[in-house]
């Protein structure tokens, strides 16, 4: 499961390390902290052979039928082993994959009774990564702004000991033939399975982060000063 991470890498860097022109979205993006599903999150699609960067919010919500008297359930990730196979992710995943960069992600470790304490996954030096998305075009309900769905997998043997998913993490020379549409859809299930990342960790952070309004960089310190890690890029 992913159900909330943090970008806060400069626009420019981002711009350079995943190949999109930033101007578009000047004023757009904002540094986060603390992101949960429903905010507009930055997302980079291909553009013929070009890649495009647009924010887009995070989360589907899916249409229900006429007499159905239950509440839409928001769809904010989509299971690696299936989503070649459901009906609501098949044609996104044919043809609308794209990645959405992020520093890092929260997952809750449980402890004794019913206590769970947030834990940060991220690269070691800082550097951002992508996660594997699939996006849809703007909803009626929501003219204006296209969503996505982040991918999740099993989890790896650095995040099994907190939650048995996690986000599907891409290296960079995968990027190209995710977001390709002349990549062989067997080729694309296999990005998707599970690896280990040796240059990922995992700590605990402040339990502030546990309330979806609370924002900056103190809610990813790890030595009680409120002093995030330094931002680091390749």
């Amino acid at each position: 499961m992913c159900g909330r991470f943090g970008l806060f890498a400069e626009l420019g860097d981002l711009a350079g390390h995943f190949d999109f022109r930033a101007e578009p979205l000047q004023g757009s993006y904002l540094p986060r902290w603390n992101i949960p599903p429903t905010s507009p999150v930055l997302a980079i699609s291909a553009d013929g052979h070009d890649r495009a960067a647009s924010m887009m919010r995070w989360g589907l919500t899916p249409s229900r039928g006429r007499n159905s008297k239950s509440a839409p359930r928001l769809l904010f990730n989509a299971r690696a082993e299936t989503i070649d196979q459901r009906p609501i992710f098949r044609s996104a995943f044919a043809g609308r994959r794209c990645l959405v960069p992020a520093n890092g992600f929260y997952e809750w470790k449980a402890g004794a009774g019913r206590t769970k304490t947030p834990q940060w996954v991220s690269h070691r030096d800082g550097h951002p990564v992508a996660f594997a998305g699939i996006w849809y075009a703007a909803q009626p309900s929501d003219e204006s702004q296209a969503v996505c769905v982040i991918i999740t997998t099993a989890a790896n043997a650095l995040v099994a000991s907190i939650h048995d998913r996690m986000p599907v993490i891409l290296p960079p020379d995968q990027y190209d033939p995710w977001l390709s549409g002349q990549t062989d859809p067997d080729a694309l299930l296999e990005l998707l399975n599970c690896r280990d990342w040796p240059e990922m960790s995992v700590r605990e952070v402040p339990s502030a982060v546990n309330r979806v309004a609370n924002d900056g960089p103190h809610l990813i310190a790890d030595d009680g000063t409120g002093e995030a890690p330094p931002r680091l890029f390749p």
